[in-house]
């Protein structure tokens, strides 16, 4: 089957039937190559302070603002390692395997922690997932403790359901950082999008001595851009 007509052949009521949600809850469905926010449902607006209309079409960082810089770090990983598995698997297993986890959102008017499922729902002829159908369920009032948790859910053999909590430990993500903790603190920062001028202020020095840490570490790094070395340092757990 092609990937056009699997796109075409794809019914969302008859997943969002499958996988009812159990209190207030929206659903994001987004394009995994292109990165783009495809449709946007349920009660996303009451939930988020925003019209779906503001984010449908765009690349789906726009989300990013909504979470909290450590958690962006642990979804990288945990995406990571959700690949890793999902792709080991035989290709007519993948579409019952699922990633879920627990977050806390920064939404309006308050900071709401959700339930999410990741479902793999549309593949292309190489059994490679190209839409995935991401459930949001408002657990605020449910879940008291509102630390980040992630796991696979592999419901691939109905006999023997696989729940596998993602790993967050240094050894599995983590290499040798081979930049300075003074370097380290300007990578932070610039993950965080902020212009060399604000990391001065903030770190209390020059804007020189800071051009001169980034300087330093796209040479250490084997980096050509910052953008560069910024994603190096969240794929490696540096930061």
């Amino acid at each position: 089957m092609s990937t056009k007509h699997s796109i075409d052949a794809f019914q969302l009521d008859e997943f969002l039937r499958i996988y009812q949600a159990f209190d207030t809850y929206c659903y994001v469905l987004a394009d995994a190559s292109s990165m783009k926010i495809e449709r946007i449902g349920g009660a996303f607006k009451s939930m988020f302070g925003i019209q779906p209309d503001e984010i449908v079409g765009k690349r789906y960082n726009v989300v990013l603002k909504y979470h909290r810089t450590p958690d962006i770090l642990k979804l990288i990983r945990a995406g990571t390692y959700y690949f890793d598995y999902l792709y080991k698997q035989e290709p007519h297993k993948r579409p019952y395997i699922k990633a879920n986890y627990t977050i806390d959102l920064l939404a309006s008017p308050q900071p709401i922690h959700v339930l999410v499922q990741s479902i793999p729902v549309v593949f292309n002829e190489a059994m490679e997932a190209i839409y995935y159908l991401n459930i949001l369920t408002d657990i605020s009032e449910i879940k008291t403790n509102r630390q980040f948790t992630h796991y696979i859910l592999d419901t691939s053999d109905e006999h023997q359901i696989k729940k596998i909590k993602t790993p967050f430990d240094k050894g599995i993500f983590e290499e040798t950082i081979p930049i300075s903790s003074a370097e380290k603190r300007v990578l932070v920062l610039m993950a965080e999008g902020k212009s060399s001028k604000q990391i001065a202020d903030e770190l209390f020095l020059s804007e020189h001595t800071i051009k001169n840490h980034r300087k330093n570490m796209l040479k250490k790094l084997h980096c050509t851009s910052s953008a560069e070395m910024v994603k190096k340092g969240l794929m490696n757990g540096w930061i």
